[in-house]
């Protein structure tokens, strides 16, 4: 059944009937596709790191910010991350089966120096997160350490922040859902007129200013009704279980 979610061929086509590149509804080719494709890049990278007027500040789309599960494997330590990862947001916690504590971080080099005293083989406590190589097909990519060194099959999970992998097929979907598409849309249109010195008209870029504004009022909103004391509500909800320690001061407990 057929949505309204926009393709990225349906938006570099849009692009090109804008330039009067291609006639409606047909897709440009050759040095006018590179063309497109640039342009369609560059707005959605507009639409994605976008100032939140009121605040002053960058709005974080709520949808850049993806929950995500690692299911660990017995006697293996480091675990390249997605392509998209930025940074980590939650510490990251067992499934629901588990009753294990959330685990905590830390430094790299603390994990190497437990490691050298002794390989423990357990359910791990301690993680961190390392830029670990450049790989010229997708850059520079993540790994997540961790200590002890899994002695078996763990579900572990968290939130993270995304930097989304650029669209590279004609089939596939832009970020943002259904809500996104117009804002994108009116975004890469607004890249045309600002890489134009001949067009005279800036209705799209104030159009794109507008819808953009408008998204972010409805995603802080979103935001808003999800946040329950917990980090998110329903299937995004995280609980967070503290550690008892022994906080025994001149024999008085202070747990």
């Amino acid at each position: 059944m057929a949505n309204f979610k926009i393709t990225y061929a349906e938006l570099y086509t849009r692009i090109s009937e804008f330039l009067n590149l291609t006639a409606s509804e047909t897709a440009p080719t050759g040095t006018n596709l590179t063309r497109c494709k640039t342009l369609a890049e560059r707005g959605l990278r507009r639409f994605l790191y976008p100032i939140d007027q009121e605040s002053g500040r960058p709005h974080e789309w709520s949808f850049l910010r993806p929950f995500y599960t690692l299911n660990t494997l017995s006697g293996k330590w480091k675990y390249q991350l997605p392509e998209d990862f930025s940074s980590i947001i939650t510490d990251p916690t067992y499934g629901d089966d588990e009753s294990f504590s959330q685990m905590v971080k830390t430094a790299p080099d603390i994990i190497l120096n437990l490691r050298s005293a002794g390989v423990t083989n357990y359910a791990p406590f301690y993680y961190c997160i390392i830029d670990s190589s450049f790989d010229p097909a997708i850059g520079e990519f993540s790994e997540i350490w961790l200590y002890p060194e899994p002695d078996s099959s763990y579900p572990i999970q968290f939130f993270y922040k995304a930097d989304p992998t650029k669209p590279s097929n004609a089939a596939d979907y832009l970020p943002g859902g259904v809500k996104a598409t117009e804002a994108i849309i009116e975004s890469c249109l607004a890249v045309c007129e600002q890489n134009d010195d001949n067009m005279n008209t800036k209705h799209h870029t104030a159009l794109a200013d507008k819808l953009v504004q408008e998204l972010i009022i409805i995603d802080k909103q979103r935001e808003s009704e999800l946040i329950l004391g917990n980090l998110y509500s329903d299937n995004q909800r995280v609980f967070y279980e503290r550690d008892q320690h022994d906080l025994t001061v001149y024999d008085s407990d202070l747990t």
